[in-house]
């Protein structure tokens, strides 16, 4: 676990394998059980005859209504983010859920940072995805230190990634292929995002924010977040409204 606290620490992100599989495999049931209730087949191959309304439609029945998915991908991987936020920490109450079809442009993320999105500046994301990303077809992260440099010079006059492209750093970025059972887990001053699939490759994750209990929260609060406190058992329970 050094090593991966090391990484945290040098670059702003880390990624994370799960031992306890069994839990984000709750969270792909939960996935599938909600795509076929709105009658959409949710397996990777089947999204790509989804219309985009549909996959809209998927997307916000999930992040309402899916339940203790929050958990289960925090607990997927506590013994190792229990490290970095400690016992008791803020945790969002539902997770997004971002099913994407390859051609569409609501595939792509623009270059963004949490941080300018409300969240505190001394927070975390957890993204985990739902089956295996390959081709770089996930998401990019820029390291914590690049993501200082491209802000240090931002007017905020334009895009965040048309003033990546002004200053030459779109090579610095670093996309993300992980399998099932792994994350990426970053800080929310790390700029990131994902571009338009070009490849007839779909794809699913999930994510959610995290915080220790005693860092400013910013513009985010009790609506966005509840309590959990970690157990004797390496899992974190629920102890807030």
């Amino acid at each position: 676990m050094n090593k991966e606290l090391n990484h945290l620490k040098n670059y702003g992100y880390v990624i994370l394998k799960t031992k306890k599989l069994h839990l984000l495999n709750k969270v792909k049931r939960e996935y599938l059980n909600i795509a076929a209730k709105i009658g959409i087949n949710g397996e990777l191959k089947n999204l790509g005859k989804v219309n985009e309304n549909k996959i809209n439609r998927l997307n916000m029945e999930f992040n309402k209504k899916s339940k203790n998915c929050n958990f289960y991908l925090l607990n997927s991987f506590s013994d190792k983010i229990s490290k970095v936020l400690g016992k008791k920490i803020f945790i969002q109450r539902q997770p997004y859920l971002r099913a994407k079809k390859y051609n569409l442009n609501s595939t792509a993320t623009i270059a963004h940072n949490d941080y300018d999105f409300g969240h505190s500046h001394q927070g975390f994301n957890l993204w985990v995805p739902m089956y295996d990303i390959t081709k770089n077809e996930g998401i990019y992260i820029y390291t914590l230190e690049n993501s200082k440099k491209i802000y240090s010079q931002f007017k905020f006059d334009c895009q965040l990634s048309e003033h990546i492209e002004k200053i030459k750093f779109q090579n610095k970025k670093k996309y993300l292929n992980l399998n099932f059972g792994e994350a990426v887990f970053f800080s929310n001053l790390c700029i990131h995002g994902a571009s338009k699939t070009t490849k007839k490759l779909n794809r699913v994750s999930s994510n959610i924010h995290l915080q220790n209990f005693e860092v400013p929260i910013n513009e985010k609060s009790t609506e966005l977040f509840t309590i959990a406190e970690l157990k004797n058992n390496s899992f974190y329970k629920k102890i807030g409204i």
